[in-house]
């Protein structure tokens, strides 16, 4: 009888050491006990050792899975794919282009991320809302002449970002913004404007007015980061295709500025390679 009641007690024993639940934390510890709540963001549970044992917390972003003591398993493992993860995050932005002016226009970009990994960048460029570009100081007839190219246009572009989040600590575990990351944007762009060019032909320097429509298809590579989840901060540069109505330029005809369509940078004459790059900064928005 004393034998079958020490089976008893060693089965009731082995069935409460074997009840436990198994907390796995990312650092590779293990903590057994009893889970008593799985909160937004915390974990409660008992230690196993004492039933006046204290009620403690684990910030669940520590924590990589729960084994139940039913065999059950709860992962907590952060995915960055994951939209939950960035639930209640800004997933709009707009944007300027911060060195746009100095280099003779003014550009405006709205950003709208879709997915953690994919988002799309839509941009107004008003050409002439900046610096306006000397073509060259010339005396005529003792009198210092400045031209100047005073261009006036718009242009429209367009994109779709391919991101990839970047890993950094936040709360003790990995995590990033929606709209953080390195991306690579295809990006088509069509603009018009109307400058000056000097014109040689008289043997003097006559200002001549033209008309120039231009496109280009650019691959940009950048980084954007978002400060304090509220302000924005992106860094690109681009090659790609660059065309326009432009013909060859004749000798006498100084064609300046033919190779600067302000956004893009083309080298040489004609549908050639082009460069775009820039800074933009802006602000989130619901």
């Amino acid at each position: 009888m004393k034998k079958f009641i020490f089976i008893i007690i060693c089965f009731f024993l082995a069935s409460k050491t074997f009840s436990q639940d198994k907390i796995y934390k990312v650092n590779g510890n293990v903590i057994k006990g009893k889970v008593l709540e799985v909160g937004v963001d915390e974990i409660k549970y008992k230690l196993p050792d004492s039933t006046d044992s204290p009620i403690y917390v684990a910030d669940k972003s520590t924590i990589d899975k729960i084994v139940y003591a039913n065999g059950r398993v709860e992962k907590f493992t952060l995915s960055f794919k994951d939209p939950e993860n960035y639930e209640g995050e800004l997933s709009k932005g707009i944007k300027i282009n911060f060195l746009s002016p100095m280099l003779g226009f003014t550009q405006f970009s709205f950003e709208k991320s879709i997915t953690p990994l994919k988002s799309y960048e839509v941009g107004l460029g008003i050409i002439g809302a900046g610096k306006n570009y000397e073509l060259g100081n010339y005396y005529i007839n003792g009198i210092n002449t400045a031209y100047k190219r005073s261009a006036f246009g718009l242009f429209f572009d367009g994109g779709y970002k391919f991101n990839k989040l970047p890993d950094f600590i936040r709360r003790g575990t990995k995590k990033t913004h929606l709209m953080q990351g390195t991306y690579a944007k295809p990006t088509a762009t069509f603009g018009f404007y109307s400058d000056h060019v000097l014109d040689y032909k008289t043997g003097n320097p006559v200002l001549e007015k033209r008309n120039v429509v231009f496109g280009a298809l650019i691959l940009n590579l950048g980084h954007q980061w978002v400060l304090g989840d509220k302000f924005l901060l992106d860094i690109y540069s681009g090659l790609g295709y660059v065309f326009d109505n432009l013909g060859p330029v004749d000798d006498a005809y100084f064609d300046n500025g033919a190779e600067n369509h302000f956004v893009v940078q083309k080298f040489g004459q004609g549908a050639t390679i082009g460069v775009s790059g820039g800074i933009r900064i802006g602000i989130l928005i619901k």
